[in-house]
């Protein structure tokens, strides 16, 4: 029985993980499209 709990917990924890990986990419994705000034190289002015 203690075998079958510990799949369980592994599966609902491994699925939780990569949800919140997830989660953080498309927010950072998203972030960065609205403030492209901040990430995105500029040409140096002389």
């Amino acid at each position: 029985m203690k075998s079958i709990y510990k799949k369980i917990i592994f599966i609902i924890s491994a699925f939780t993980l990569f949800l919140v990986i997830v989660g953080v990419v498309k927010y950072s994705l998203t972030y960065i499209e609205n403030n492209p000034e901040k990430y995105l190289p500029t040409k140096k002015q002389k």
